[in-house]
C-alpha cells in the first residue's frame, strides 16, 4: 500500500507540469508565438500554451527589457506555464492584455497577472481542467489531479475578484466545452481591469446596453454620425 501511495504521489507531481486544457492542440508540438510589438512596449503572445512557453517568454523579454506588457490570446494549454508566466509578469510590473479570445490556462495567466487589461471586443473562456488523455496515470490519481487544477483555477479566480457566479459556471462547463463571458459580464461582476478600445486606449461601457460609451473607438464613431 505505502508503495502504491508513493508511485501515486510520484505521477501526481510529474503530471501536475504536464496537465493541459481538452482540447488544446498538443503542446509537445505546439506553441505560442512570441512578436514584438515596439509602439505599444509589448509582446504579442498569440497561440497554445505549450511546454517552451515560459522560456520563450523570458528569452524575448530579456532581448526587450523596455517591456510594459503581454498582449494574450489563445485556446489554452499547459496550466503550470502559464502561471509561471503570470509569475514573471508580476514580478517585472508588466500588465497581462486580453485582446481577442483567451481561454481555460491563458485565463488562468490573465486571472493571475496582478496588472490585467482587457479590449471592450474580447472574451474569456472557462472550463473544468482536463489531462492529456495520452498520460499513463491510474484513474484514482487522475481524478485527484484534476480535483486539484479545479480548487486552484477557484482560488485563482478569487483572489482575482470574480464573482462567484462566474467561478460556478466555470467549474460546472465540462473540459470539452467553454464558457464565454464578455469584459461587460466581467467589470459588472466587480473584477478589476482595464477595460480598452482596439487601440489600447482606456475606455468605458454602459452599464445597462453593455456597449462602449468612451474611448478612440467611440468617440470616432460619435464625431461621424
Amino acid at each position: 500500500m505505502k508503495r502504491f501511495l508513493v508511485a501515486a504521489n510520484l505521477a501526481f507531481l510529474l503530471a501536475a507540469g504536464a496537465s493541459r486544457a481538452a482540447g488544446a492542440p498538443d503542446v509537445d508540438d505546439d506553441n505560442a508565438t512570441v512578436q514584438v510589438v515596439p509602439a505599444q512596449h509589448a509582446l504579442l503572445v498569440t497561440g497554445v500554451i505549450g511546454n517552451r512557453f515560459e522560456s520563450d517568454i523570458r528569452a524575448a523579454l530579456d532581448r526587450n527589457p523596455d517591456t510594459q506588457r503581454l498582449i494574450v490570446n489563445g485556446p489554452g494549454g499547459m496550466r503550470a506555464q502559464a502561471l509561471r508566466v503570470a509569475e514573471l509578469a508580476n514580478r517585472r510590473g508588466l500588465a497581462v492584455r486580453v485582446s481577442g479570445r483567451c481561454a481555460s490556462a491563458c485565463a488562468l495567466m490573465w486571472a493571475a497577472a496582478n496588472t490585467r487589461e482587457m479590449t471592450f471586443d474580447s472574451g474569456l473562456g472557462l472550463h473544468r481542467s482536463a489531462l492529456d488523455p495520452s498520460l499513463a496515470l491510474p484513474d484514482v490519481v487522475r481524478q485527484k489531479l484534476m480535483a486539484h487544477n479545479d480548487r486552484q483555477t477557484d482560488d485563482v479566480l478569487r483572489r482575482a475578484g470574480f464573482p462567484e457566479r462566474v467561478i460556478a459556471v466555470g467549474a460546472s462547463t465540462p473540459s470539452s466545452a467553454m464558457s464565454w463571458f464578455s469584459p461587460y459580464e466581467l467589470k459588472t461582476g466587480g473584477v478589476p481591469f482595464q477595460l480598452l478600445d482596439t487601440t489600447g486606449h482606456a475606455a468605458s461601457l454602459d452599464a445597462r446596453s453593455g456597449r462602449l460609451v468612451r474611448g478612440a473607438v467611440a468617440d470616432a464613431s460619435r464625431s461621424t454620425q
